[in-house]
């Protein structure tokens, strides 16, 4: 497990939305770095879809996307880390971490 925490300090653009299809594996990166563990059933998919993107096979895209998908696991997983008052929040494809105030007045419900 990473020593690495999430702080106030660490709110703003965690993953630039003019990445795409991208952000959907570069956050489940982002939560290894702090500790996340890939599951065994994903691995294969996550793979396809980092080296092949929309090229991958549709079930390594639902795995990786669908609700509930590995993408979800991961930014659930950072949620879980993220101080108090506190949200992560995709919207066109980037991820922000920002107040639970600002999340709600950007349309987010957490």
């Amino acid at each position: 497990m990473s020593d690495a925490k999430i702080t106030a300090s660490d709110a703003g653009c965690w993953l630039e939305g003019s990445q795409g299809w991208t952000n959907n594996h570069r956050v489940v990166g982002r939560a290894v770095s702090y500790g996340f563990v890939v599951p065994k059933e994903y691995e294969e998919a996550l793979e396809d879809y980092r080296q092949n993107g929309p090229s991958a096979s549709e079930n390594s895209w639902e795995a990786m996307v669908g609700q509930g998908g590995l993408s979800d696991q991961a930014t659930d997983f950072l949620q879980a880390l993220a101080p108090n008052d506190y949200e992560f929040v995709w919207d066109a494809g980037e991820l922000s971490l920002m107040t639970s105030a600002e999340a709600e007045a950007f349309g987010h419900h957490g």
